[in-house]
């Protein structure tokens, strides 16, 4: 697995430093003004009759349909594309929030990106703790929008069919309260931890995936490791 620890990529300290415009623009990575992204935006939010809604059919859209992928195959830049990454069906939580993001500006909801580093607890009690030894993913990447007039953090890394299989909190969208990886289990176990947060960010910072494309050999040893034993996060 590629250490994005060894990287030291901070954003705004504080979320109210973003700005709502350039958090509406395409970009090479948020690249919505493709026709294909244009196609399933208006699918998705055809008679949402609210930002609101629309936010939330976007958000359930990411969560369950692209699928979660601890190790996703990588060639290029382009598999940080938002338009790629629909393509796909699929990612890791860099390529998630970036598809997430794009999809809630295409419909004019103002969104960015945030960082943490998490602890992953039922990760040591498998074998990837050889791999992982402290349950620590650094750089977890999620979405979040400016929408009655706050910004509000949105993850939807977890698909639901994988947290039900693992046994795992799905979740979910209420107005006006923040969207983050559940702290326990279903049964009560520790499960997610924030233990460090980067900032807040209006774009995708390319310096993550020349990190990984700079390490590719290592990360397709990654993905033969994960292959042997499907595990999300």
């Amino acid at each position: 697995m590629t250490d994005f620890s060894e990287l030291n990529i901070s954003g705004l300290p504080d979320r109210g430093g973003l700005d709502v415009n350039s958090c509406l623009k395409a970009d090479v990575f948020m690249d919505f003004d493709h026709p294909e992204v244009q196609l399933k935006v208006k699918e998705l939010t055809q008679g949402c009759e609210s930002l609101w809604v629309k936010a939330k059919a976007i958000y359930y859209f990411v969560r369950d349909e692209i699928a979660y992928d601890f190790a996703p195959p990588i060639q290029g830049p382009e598999n940080w594309q938002a338009s790629v990454i629909l393509q796909e069906g699929r990612g890791f939580c860099h390529q998630k929030s970036i598809l997430q993001t794009a999809l809630y500006r295409a419909v004019g909801i103002p969104s960015a990106l945030t960082y943490h580093d998490v602890i992953d607890y039922p990760l040591l009690e498998t074998r990837y703790k050889e791999r992982i030894p402290d349950g620590v993913l650094p750089y977890h990447g999620l979405s979040l929008i400016f929408i009655d007039n706050t910004w509000i953090r949105q993850d939807a890394t977890l698909d639901a069919g994988l947290c039900n299989r693992r046994g795992y909190c799905i979740t979910d969208v209420e107005r006006g309260k923040e969207v983050l990886l559940s702290e326990k289990t279903k049964s009560g176990k520790p499960h997610f931890k924030i233990q460090k947060e980067h900032g807040f960010f209006e774009s995708f910072n390319p310096r993550f995936c020349d990190s990984l494309l700079a390490n590719l050999s290592e990360w397709n040893q990654w993905r033969s490791f994960v292959k042997k034993e499907h595990l999300s996060m």
